[in-house]
């Protein structure tokens, strides 16, 4: 009977088709994550199936996996040769000591807490026992439909939800399919040709290898030549929101109407209907003011909503000369300051948020479809007309930030300069931002006229309309907003009909009726200050911004001040900055500036160094050397030199190792003794280890950055939740009460990363 082998040509080919699906489940992955040097994981995985599929023993396959993997993690997080002590040396340390670090969190069900570089190494196996699995699934089950399958939805999915272009990848797969389909069959074929004696080994049928390659051609080049319809959705996610009856649920502001969650959107075309909440973080922003977030203007009413014509500026820098685009003018008074905006991963925005007036972004990272990038590879575009900021690589690729830090402009504006201003606004100003409908209603410009009648100046009449939304009955609210029918206006709607909305609503409102009344005023979007989450000891704040502080609000032109914000929505505060009288500002200057002291790093405890004495005078040299004396031995005798060589040896190895010796004392000293009081003294101790150890502390560098690069180079997280926690207690004021036991196993983390 002839066995069924596995390693004929046609298996090659199949098991060879099967690695290249593998292949387009990696490929998207530099795109949808942040996951880099995706190369190496290629290759680990080709390695993988080809010890699978020449069949080693498990306990020759297994080893070399491991030994694979550990290599590539040193390519990926590693330095130097590996073969160096200094290379993979290091790696293989590295790995020990996070392997009982992060096995220790998955017993514990902490998988939150799992370091990068043992999330890789699971990674690594994952692959080794794919490649185990589609061996065993295409070879001997012969069922490979299901992969394929699976490999299509993938790709479609990722298509369509993400930044990921799979037009190429989506006929890899087809053709791909194709062929190993085909040849299962085939190999199907040749079992029972054999079972009837017709032939007796493994063949392949020229006609149909023929016949396969004709008809995957033939399918190939119908689907590009042929003409295809044009798309059924213009965009399949709100179709399938209306499918599932949730209509407009991604949208933030899409102006689709319906029920929307709440958020920064790109479509404002069509405003109304109400929005469910989203606390979903956006970014955090370290600031020393609080203020609102802009994204950008719009100008363009059409009855229904707003619209824009940007017209984007190339510039060096992101706000300068080359840039004509100003907030404030002469008569605003100007404080300069900086933020630093850190985006949260669900966020993918590729525009710049900022307060006041952007002035230049002095750091920024992100990422494009072909990785990172920094400051120097960006080429910034401002929206002239409309104040928003985004930015192309020099290879013309579309960017997502995740961080920048913004120097801006905030303004102080004179109530006196406001009231004073003169009426004559520039073409360019009335041209673009006195902009109305022919089909609104009169008696929205009625209204406003009524309001304004008391009012002889530009700012008394803005602030009269802004606040005309809180003295009648006005009701905020964010369900069960009506959208307008066809031909219905979104504003007379509002003021005359529900009187039931939103920001979108008020801001819309106050706009169009300053029009009416011949003021320029435009439409902005972005988002409110967000939470204060923690107060810094530079006096500036950290603000965390979430989807739910999706907000716009109304700027109004003053000739010779500029674009000053008004806040109509009921609820929300304007934080712009109105000086009745220009007056100087008398500043305190007895009270020194002064920085928060930063801890001493302490020197050894005297009982550690008794301790160390005791170990090295504590041996029967010092007693031996007595009775020589005594007995009149000379010192330099043969007794003594034997009796001092392995003390002096014991001295060197207790010398070498003293920093091992002092983190198991320190870590048993704490573990039994530790407590709420001695949390201070704990973290300056591990700050005195961390120096002793190699990684001091940099001069100038606080203790937040110093954490951080900690916690890069012992791939934990463990060192910033110690630091905020002796920032809360040192500089804060607060009690330590349970700080010791909710971060002792963060201390006795890094201590135990020490000693590897």
């Amino acid at each position: 009977m002839q066995t069924n082998t596995k390693t004929s040509v046609t298996h090659l080919f199949i098991y060879a088709l099967t690695f290249l699906l593998v292949w387009e489940w990696l490929r998207p992955i530099p795109v949808i994550t942040a996951t880099g040097q995706i190369e190496v994981f290629i290759w680990f995985t080709l390695f993988s199936a080809v010890l699978v599929y020449i069949r080693m023993p498990a306990l020759i396959t297994a080893p070399l996996v491991f030994t694979g993997s550990i290599v590539g993690l040193h390519l990926i997080f590693g330095e130097g040769n590996f073969v160096s002590r200094e290379g993979g040396g290091v790696t293989i340390q590295q790995f020990a000591g996070e392997l009982t670090v992060n096995l220790s969190a998955i017993l514990s069900g902490n998988f939150a807490d799992l370091s990068d570089f043992f999330r890789t190494f699971l990674l690594f196996m994952l692959l080794a026992l794919i490649s185990y699995l589609l061996y065993f699934w295409v070879l001997h089950t012969r069922k490979v439909f299901f992969f394929l399958l699976s490999t299509i939805v993938y790709i479609a999915i990722l298509d369509t939800f993400t930044v990921v272009d799979a037009s190429q990848a989506i006929v890899r797969v087809v053709v791909i399919g194709f062929f190993i389909l085909t040849l299962l069959h085939m190999l199907t074929v040749q079992d029972e040709e054999r079972a009837i004696g017709r032939r007796s080994g493994t063949f392949i049928s020229p006609a149909w290898m023929y016949t396969l390659i004709i008809v995957v051609s033939t399918a190939v080049a119908a689907g590009f030549l042929l003409p295809k319809p044009e798309p059924q959705w213009s965009d399949p996610v709100p179709a399938l929101e209306r499918f599932a009856g949730v209509e407009g649920l991604t949208g933030g502001g899409s102006g689709s109407g319906g029920v929307r969650r709440v958020g920064y959107g790109e479509n404002d075309e069509r405003l109304g209907g109400g929005f469910v909440q989203d606390d979903g973080p956006v970014f955090q922003a370290i600031t020393d003011r609080e203020s609102y977030w802009r994204g950008e203007s719009k100008d363009t009413y059409t009855g229904q909503g707003w619209e824009s014509d940007p017209g984007y500026v190339e510039s060096e820098l992101v706000f300068g000369d080359t840039v004509d685009y100003r907030m404030f003018q002469d008569a605003a008074g100007i404080e300069e300051s900086e933020v630093e905006i850190d985006m949260a991963d669900e966020a993918d925005f590729s525009l710049l948020f900022y307060p006041g007036q952007l002035q230049d972004v002095l750091d920024v990272q992100g990422e494009t479809d072909s990785g990172s990038f920094g400051l120097e590879e960006l080429q910034f575009y401002t929206d002239v007309a409309n104040g928003r900021f985004q930015a192309r690589t020099n290879t013309d690729e579309t960017v997502r930030f995740d961080s920048y830090t913004l120097a801006y402009e905030d303004a102080v504006f004179p109530v006196e300069a406001l009231r004073s201003a003169p009426d004559e606004d520039p073409e360019e100003i009335t041209d673009r931002y006195l902009q109305l409908p022919e089909e609104l209603p009169d008696r929205v410009g009625d209204l406003a006229a009524d309001i304004a009648s008391d009012y002889d100046n530009r700012y008394d009449t803005a602030v009269a309309v802004e606040q005309y939304f809180n003295q009648n009955d006005f009701e905020y609210q964010t369900t069960d907003v009506p959208v307008p029918e066809e031909g219905q206006d979104y504003v007379d709607q509002f003021l005359f009909e529900t009187q039931v909305g939103y920001c979108d609503n008020y801001s819309t409102s106050m706009v169009v009726m300053l029009r009416t009344l011949d003021i320029p005023a435009r439409w902005v979007k972005g988002f409110t200050s967000g939470e204060e989450v923690e107060e810094l000891d530079d006096g500036r704040s950290v603000y965390e911004v979430a989807n739910s502080n999706a907000h716009s609000w109304v700027e109004v032109y003053f000739p010779d001040v500029g674009w000053v914000p008004f806040e109509p929505t009921q609820g929300f505060t304007n934080y712009a900055d109105f000086e009745e009288e220009s007056a100087d500002v008398d500043i305190d200057t007895d009270v020194p500036d002064q920085e928060a002291p930063d801890p001493e790093i302490p020197e050894p405890d005297g009982d550690f160094d008794e301790l160390l004495e005791e170990g090295a005078d504590g041996g029967p040299s010092g007693d031996d050397t007595d009775v020589g004396d005594d007995d009149g031995e000379p010192v330099f005798s043969l007794k003594s030199l034997l009796i001092s060589i392995p003390t002096i040896l014991f001295v060197m190895v207790l010398y070498q190792k003293q920093s091992v010796l002092q983190n198991y004392y320190f870590v048993y000293r704490y573990r039994f003794f530790g407590s709420d009081k001695s949390f201070e003294k704990a973290y300056e101790r591990l700050l005195w280890m961390l120096q002793i150890e190699g990684l001091p502390r940099r001069g100038g560098e606080t203790l937040r950055e110093y954490a951080r690069r900690v916690d890069l180079a012992l791939s934990s997280q463990a060192m910033m939740k110690l630091t905020n926690s002796y920032e809360r207690i040192y500089y804060g004021g607060r009690t330590p009460e349970g700080e010791w036991q909710r971060r002792r196993q963060d201390w006795e983390e890094i201590m135990r990363s020490l000693r590897a």
